[in-house]
Order: structure tokens, then sequence, then C-alpha cells
């Protein structure tokens, strides 16, 4: 039978203030603020035993959470986890491809290097939740087979510290030259990620795309706080185009958008019509021609009609 967590643990990964865990209570009420060397720092909730229908049936979700808590204390947000939140961030870190996985840990090297001859330090025992790894051992395989590639070197210390650097065909990896019409098939689709739009994009955006040829490119973030992240940068400089949708008013999609802009890609721009209708766009785009759906179907339809005619007859 199992046993009652450890309320001084991490409520994620268990681990316990030995490991630099540190539970007290957070300034929102209702809430425990849980700093955790593998986790990051979150907020808990603390009348909610959120694991209690799938703690101990799938280990899986777990590892997810705990690389979704990671990456967005990393990104300066501090999420609030709770029966509802936990499994939907859990489920953005599942299944995540090989190559991706790689192509955030180059890009971590990189932003903690900042110059080409400098060795980084990474925790074999807590940094993997940096990338969406679940383990040390799936963490040290990555730079392996990142060393295979040529790309890195790397040491493992006494102490169980990956000391890392990026070759030169690694530094050329993480930092392509500028395509002026960035990689073909690619799409980078700018929009608010709430349970208000999952399935505009999930019905909507993604099968137009995938009808159409092209790969939807996301990155989930919900606030921005006026800092885009390296990686949407990256993305967005790498897109063929950009799907921009406005519902929802966010000022990131926005940003997002007029970076495509300056940078010479096209921008699709949709927006559910009732904010149309009653005039939220911003009046520096509220000229545009707007894909106006009432619904994830006609989003869909319009939205292929429109690839077809401005992306791919235009190619």
């Amino acid at each position: 039978m199992a046993q009652d967590p450890d309320p001084n643990n991490c409520p994620i990964c268990s681990g316990s203030p030995a490991d630099g865990v540190k539970v007290e209570t957070a300034n929102v009420p209702s809430f425990f603020q849980v700093k955790c060397p593998q986790c990051g720092v979150y907020l808990w909730y603390e009348y909610d035993d959120i694991f209690a229908s799938w703690r101990w049936l799938d280990p899986i979700l777990k590892c997810a959470l705990s690389c979704a808590t990671r990456q967005s204390f990393e990104a300066k947000q501090v999420v609030q986890i709770t029966e509802t939140t936990a499994l939907q961030l859990a489920e953005a870190h599942l299944n995540t491809r090989v190559s991706e996985n790689q192509e955030r840990l180059l890009r971590e090297i990189a932003k903690k290097a900042v110059r080409p001859h400098v060795e980084v330090p990474f925790s074999s025992k807590s940094d993997f939740t940096l990338i969406d790894c679940y383990s040390r051992e799936e963490f040290l395989w990555h730079f392996e087979s990142l060393k295979g590639q040529g790309l890195i070197a790397f040491t493992l210390t006494a102490s169980d510290e990956v000391v890392a650097r990026l070759t030169t065909t690694g530094w050329n990896k993480v930092q392509p030259l500028v395509r002026p019409t960035g990689i073909p098939g690619r799409c980078f689709v700018a929009m608010w990620f709430s349970e208000d739009t999952r399935a505009a994009y999930e019905s909507g955006i993604s099968p137009a795309l995938s009808d159409a040829g092209f790969t939807p490119i996301r990155i989930d973030r919900k606030e921005h706080n006026n800092e885009i992240p390296d990686e949407i940068i990256a993305e967005i400089r790498n897109c063929q185009f950009m799907v921009a949708d406005f519902t929802g008013q966010s000022a990131g999609v926005y940003y997002e958008a007029g970076f495509a802009m300056g940078l010479g890609r096209p921008v699709i721009w949709c927006c559910r019509q009732d904010e149309i209708s009653a005039r939220k766009l911003h009046f520096d785009t509220n000229h545009k021609n707007h894909i106006g759906w009432e619904t994830p179907e006609d989003l869909r339809e319009r939205l292929y009609r429109r690839i077809r005619a401005t992306i791919l007859e235009q190619g």
C-alpha cells in the first residue's frame, strides 16, 4: 500500500529537503510555494490532493509535469498547480520528439555559454527537466547523441556534473544563416493558448495546415511578460509563414506577428468573429484582412483556402 507523501517533499518529484527542496506558504492565498532543483519554483494548491487518482498509476505524468514547471520557471513564469491545471501542463510535455529535445538542449548550452569557447555545467541529477527528459540516464543519452553528431563536446565529472560546450558545427546549428523565406513547410502558430482556444487549434488551425502540407510549430506560453523566449524567436526566424489568431487579444501574439512581418514572413491573420464585431482588434492591425471564424470547423476550411491562395499559389 502506498504511503502518504511527506508534506516537506516536492509534491511532483518527491525530492526532499536534503535535495534542496523547500516548501513554504505562498503570498497567494490557499497555495504553497515549492522550490525544487528539479521542478523549479511553482505554486501548489494546498486543498487539492491532485495526484490522488493518478499518482501511483502513471508516474510518467509526474515526470512530464516536472518538466512543465521547471521550464515555465526558467521562462520567468511561476505556474499555479491545481487539479485542473496539472494534467493540462503535463500533456504538453508528453511524447516530445527526440530532435526537438536535442534542439532545445543545444539552445540551453548556447544560452548558458554566450560565447563560443565557454564550457558550461549541468547537473545530471536535476537539470534533465530543462528539456523534456524524465531521468538522468535519458539526459546523458542526449549528450552522447549530440557528441556523436559532432555538435558538442562534454565530460562527466566526479560530482555528476555534465560540463559541455558547443563545437563549431553545434554553433552553426543553433545560429543558422537567416533564410530570406524561412524553412519551406514550417508554419509558426501564434495564438492565445487556453481552454477557450484549444478547439480552434486542434480542430481548426492544425488540421488546416496539415491539409495544405505544412507542419505547425506551436509553443505554449500563456504569459510572455514582455519577454519572448529565445526558442520562439528562433522558430519565427525559421518559419516559412505564420498563422496568427488574435482571439483573446494576447499581447504576445501582436508582438510575434510584428516580428514575423519585420523578417518579411507572410502572416495570415485570424480572429473569432465576435471579437471582430466588438471591435476588440488593435487599431494598428484591425485593417488587416482577418479570417473571422465562427467555429473551429469554419476556421479550418477558411484557413485552408487562404493558405492555398496566398502561400501555395504564390510560392
